[in-house]
């Protein structure tokens, strides 16, 4: 890895942090452990980062559907707070990442302007707190009844204009996700109150994007920083789709070329789904 791919792949796991990251500090006994946990789908992501930190665990979470990397060595969480030191901007995680470098004795540098084209933050944000997916707003009775994988494809088979690609990220910092649509000029935050049965009192924050204008601007910039999650099977697949939705394949006749093309991209797009 060059110096380029160093810093690089250190922005986003500044972003895989700000979303999925850990700093847990224990001043009592004088220690600080890191961890990142995410869906099994992207156990491969883990073992990335394990592999160029060249130590640490991953293991599966007991009855969830999540993976776990955790480190404590005291070298290598060193080697992380350094890697994105001066490239967080969650709160939450700088309140940690603060509390760690006060441990390590690291002096922690503040983060300096978001700057699109120059930094691969997004695409770890969205490998970890991002979700892009393609709702289903009317669909018959008949494929409203159908489960599992299999009935989400029926129902965006046929689900004709009733379908809507979104990507979102959402978090309880207010000013993070703010920071975020400011910094890439796209995209609409909408806030969320907590429901009844929410594990937190806080309203959450949603950025989200919805048009071609906003998606062909996103694929833009993921060529250039790609997500290293089975996330970017989704976006590969925007550009077919916007293309298929200018064509109409998803309105036409039952048995046509069309529909069975349209079928096979939606077979593609659930192709991780659980």
């Amino acid at each position: 890895m060059n110096t380029i791919q160093k810093i690089r792949w250190n922005e986003w796991l500044a972003g895989i942090i700000d979303g999925d990251g850990y700093f847990y500090v224990n001043q009592k006994e004088n220690s600080v452990s890191f961890e990142i946990t995410t869906h099994i789908t992207n156990a491969k992501l883990l073992y990335n980062i394990k592999n160029i930190l060249g130590a640490g665990s991953v293991k599966l979470r007991s009855n969830t559907q999540s993976m776990r990397y955790r480190v404590k060595q005291r070298d290598i969480i060193i080697d992380i707070l350094n890697r994105v030191n001066g490239k967080l901007y969650n709160q939450r995680r700088i309140d940690q990442f603060y509390a760690a470098c006060a441990l390590t004795n690291i002096t922690p540098i503040q983060s300096p302007p978001l700057i699109p084209n120059q930094s691969a933050y997004l695409a770890g944000l969205i490998d970890s707190d991002g979700t892009i997916t393609m709702g289903v707003s009317n669909a018959s009775s008949e494929n409203s009844i159908l489960s599992g994988v299999e009935g989400k494809i029926q129902r965006l088979i046929y689900s004709r204009g009733y379908h809507q690609l979104t990507l979102k990220i959402n978090g309880i910092d207010q000013i993070h996700i703010q920071l975020i649509q400011q910094s890439y000029g796209i995209g609409a935050i909408y806030k969320v109150q907590p429901g009844k049965k929410s594990k937190t009192t806080k309203p959450q924050y949603l950025w989200i994007l919805r048009t071609y204008e906003e998606f062909s601007i996103l694929y833009e910039l993921l060529k250039k920083y790609p997500l290293k999650s089975v996330k970017m099977h989704r976006i590969r697949l925007i550009p077919i789709y916007f293309k298929y939705k200018q064509l109409k394949y998803h309105c036409s006749k039952k048995g046509s070329l069309e529909l069975k093309q349209w079928e096979k991209f939606c077979r593609l797009w659930h192709k991780y789904s659980y």
